[in-house]
């Protein structure tokens, strides 16, 4: 269905699959309104990031895979096994 001012809508999978994508994605390439978090895999402790600090010390061209071995766990310690998460930030913050 083609919407009056360019908006092409379409039934279906979406054209970007996030989840799939998330370890493909560099730090550069993530929208103003997404938060980038970590999730522990013992505890399931989740925590946010601070992406700009990442994109310092790491650079901009380093794909989030990357960062995972370098997770630990701030509640229980673990460094194994953690994973990566993505939201948006809310729009009045």
């Amino acid at each position: 269905m083609r919407q009056r001012r360019g908006i092409d809508l379409t039934v279906g999978k979406p054209a970007f699959d996030l989840a799939a994508e998330l370890g493909k994605l560099k730090i550069r390439e993530l929208a103003e309104w997404h938060i980038l978090g970590a999730q522990c895999s013992k505890c399931h402790a989740r925590r946010w990031l601070d992406r700009w600090k990442l994109a310092d010390k790491y650079g901009r061209e380093t794909p989030l895979a990357t960062l995972r071995p370098f997770l630990r766990c701030t509640a229980c310690g673990n460094r194994i096994n953690n994973s990566l998460v993505l939201g948006k930030m809310d729009r009045n913050a």
